[in-house]
């Protein structure tokens, strides 16, 4: 269902993480090719293959001149997404992911990266081997989301990061709290827990 690219560089081997329940094949690699090129490129390859692709005004639309496509095989419950990022020297870093919606399993609260806020809601959770990450939609201002999870991350034991109010640490973890203002006077906000590298104990570190 991919096209052929011309790759300069793979950037991250494959790899399978989880989004909002559904197992997702992830790769990114950067390309010789323009954004412009790369979206008419994939709808083509898309649409030679079969795929449903949503016309433009139903694809999600991104900043800082990104683009995001997804096409949809409705016979065997996957999805095909394309995310093109400009980057310098005239090159576009493409993340390509695959998402087979068959396997799904409900997404559990159990083990949530930090509480939730009141009112939170089209919560999407993603893990994978390294990292867990949580976003969601809430009716908070850019003050309340740093008051709550303040005072939240402090009960649970996280230290604010001096010189940095977005991230915390807590024994090997590190957790940043990001949000940016989203439609209807909502706020968007995803939260990144990563696990820091901690020799076992009784182990020596080379």
């Amino acid at each position: 269902m991919w096209p052929s690219l011309r790759v300069l560089e793979q950037v991250d081997a494959s790899e399978v993480v989880e989004a909002g329940g559904v197992p997702v094949v992830l790769r990114a690699v950067v390309v010789k090719d323009s954004v412009q090129d790369l979206v008419q490129r994939f709808a083509d390859a898309f649409r030679a293959g079969g795929l449903h692709v949503p016309p433009g005004n139903e694809q999600p639309q991104l900043a800082s001149g990104a683009a995001m496509l997804t096409a949809v095989d409705m016979y065997r419950g996957l999805t095909f997404t394309v995310i093109l990022q400009p980057q310098e020297g005239d090159v576009t870093l493409v993340y390509l992911g695959e998402a087979n919606h068959t396997l799904r399993r409900e997404p559990s609260a159990e083990g949530d990266v930090a509480t939730l806020p009141p009112g939170a809601h089209q919560v999407l959770r993603v893990n994978d081997e390294g990292s867990r990450t949580m976003s969601f939609l809430v009716p908070m201002s850019a003050s309340e989301v740093d008051t709550f999870y303040a005072q939240v991350l402090g009960r649970d034991g996280w230290r604010r990061t001096e010189g940095d109010a977005s991230s915390y640490t807590r024994a090997s973890e590190e957790l940043r709290v990001v949000h940016e203002p989203a439609e209807g006077g909502l706020r968007s906000v995803v939260l990144i827990l990563r696990g820091r590298a901690r020799a076992a104990q009784g182990s020596t570190v080379p």
